[in-house]
């Protein structure tokens, strides 16, 4: 008996130390993480910018290099910045006017020197004197490379709401 009324304190006192404990970690400043999460964001963030921008050569430094890189839209997948850049993306740039392109609610998780982002995204374009409005939803894998984020995986899959 006198076990149990001594374990009951002791898991009590346990507990509150616990609790303790949480609460003063959540207290403490940001890490570094938190700072990754938000360079990554950024990087997602100036991707879409670039695109709408149709600027091609701020873009190289977003990607990470060779032809390990795969970008997969609708149903097609490309292997590499390059072979995306062009000969899907520049293609489909040159065709479109009056390009609004953004991706917003970007939710980046780090871990170590792998992130992925999670995102929604709005394109809107004249394209063959026709406007087109799509909403979606995309996923960007990013790799710390040589001090920087760089994109090595990007999924986007949207549909017409026009």
């Amino acid at each position: 008996m006198g076990i149990r009324i001594l374990s009951r304190p002791l898991v009590l006192l346990s507990v509150l130390g616990l609790v303790g404990a949480a609460l003063n970690l959540s207290a403490q400043e940001p890490d570094a993480s938190s700072a990754d999460a938000e360079a990554v964001s950024e990087v997602v963030r100036t991707l879409a910018a670039q695109i709408q921008a149709k600027e091609m050569e701020p873009l190289d430094t977003l990607f990470a290099p060779g032809r390990d890189v795969h970008i997969l839209e609708g149903s097609g997948v490309d292997h590499g910045w390059a072979e995306y850049r062009d000969h899907h993306l520049v293609p489909e740039l040159e065709e479109m006017e009056n390009l609004s392109y953004r991706y917003h609610g970007v939710e980046a998780q780090v871990r170590g020197d792998v992130a992925w982002a999670s995102f929604q995204y709005e394109l809107g374009a004249d394209l063959d004197d026709e406007r087109i409005e799509v909403e979606g939803r995309g996923t960007a894998i990013l790799e710390r490379l040589n001090g920087g984020w760089r994109v090595v995986h990007l999924h986007t899959s949207g549909r017409r709401t026009n």
